[in-house]
């Protein structure tokens, strides 16, 4: 395994052991940065590798950049896809609860019943 694909590996075993959303959402970051994120440079490495396809003089050498390019389109649409992606995982934390509702009976206001109504008019 390459040095990069352990790096993703070890990134998604730190998101599977977190204790929060928000801890989930600083990892997700640095995949979704849209300036500095993992998807952001793969989709440059694209570009990158379809400029290297356009020096040959190989008639597939085109065809090539034209998948490269392609790709990097397609990594930077899905990066926009989720470019809220962090922000709403942050969102899913849920509130503490609150204290604890209790009921109190008061005379004063009491619904009456039918029977208590009808028990007072005697």
């Amino acid at each position: 395994m390459s040095e990069h694909g352990r790096h993703l590996l070890a990134l998604t075993d730190r998101l599977n052991g977190t204790e929060s959303y928000d801890q989930a959402a600083g990892l997700m970051n640095q995949i979704l940065d849209p300036v500095d994120g993992a998807l952001e440079r793969l989709a440059d490495f694209f570009e990158a590798a379809g400029e290297k396809a356009k020096e040959s003089d190989a008639d597939d050498g085109f065809d090539l950049a034209q998948d490269f390019e392609e790709a990097a389109v397609d990594i930077r649409r899905l990066n926009e896809d989720l470019h809220l992606a962090v922000d709403r995982m942050r969102a899913l934390t849920t509130p503490p609860p609150g204290p604890p509702v209790r009921g109190t009976y008061s005379a004063a206001t009491a619904v009456p019943t039918p029977a208590v109504v009808a028990g007072r008019h005697r």
